[in-house]
């Protein structure tokens, strides 16, 4: 069986385009197997077809087997799961556009990207402590070395906490498209 690897990033509030971008695959002849740490997407040659991927966030670990069997149920197949989100994947439907989506309204996908969106909020808020906490250090420290670690801290904290805020903002922009579709 022939395979390829894939390196992208998504960040947690690029899960849409994370689907697109699996969809795209299966559509050029390569289907999804798994993904791990680094950003690393693992591939399968298939028959190039029109397959639906969806990611669900899942933070209740309760029952994970019947969880993954409601979805089975309605014509999902269960994929892996990284994290808290849960890969499913079938063939698309022509017939009945609600077929390919894992929602059954937009309330329930509300939901499910508050909680994505929450989830970095809690993420949001110790990263300001600790860059905060480092900016302190930075001014007072006649130690080069020290002074040059908390630099570039300081510069990794920034840089995360720059994408952290960019996820909420786009997740709440998700969430007013939804609420709100005839703004646009």
């Amino acid at each position: 069986m022939e395979t390829k690897i894939l390196r992208r990033f998504f960040g947690l509030a690029d899960f849409l385009d994370e689907q697109k971008f699996l969809e795209e695959q299966h559509r050029q002849g390569w289907k999804f197997r798994s993904y791990s740490y680094m950003t690393k997407y693992v591939f399968e040659k298939c028959e190039p077809e029109e397959y639906i991927y969806r990611l669900d966030y899942n933070e209740n670990n309760q029952d994970e087997e019947a969880y993954i069997q409601i979805f089975s149920d309605c014509g999902w197949e269960y994929i892996m799961k990284f994290q808290t989100w849960y890969y499913f994947r079938k063939k698309k439907s022509t017939l009945n556009v609600q077929d390919n989506e894992i929602f059954s309204d937009n309330d329930s996908k509300i939901d499910m990207i508050k909680k994505v969106m929450w989830r970095q909020t809690f993420i949001v808020i110790p990263m300001l402590f600790f860059l905060g906490y480092f900016l302190s250090f930075i001014n007072w420290q006649n130690d080069t070395v020290f002074r040059t670690i908390m630099i570039v801290y300081t510069l990794i904290m920034t840089f995360l906490l720059t994408i952290s805020v960019r996820n909420v903002i786009k997740l709440n922009k998700l969430i007013h498209e939804l609420t709100h579709p005839l703004d646009e």
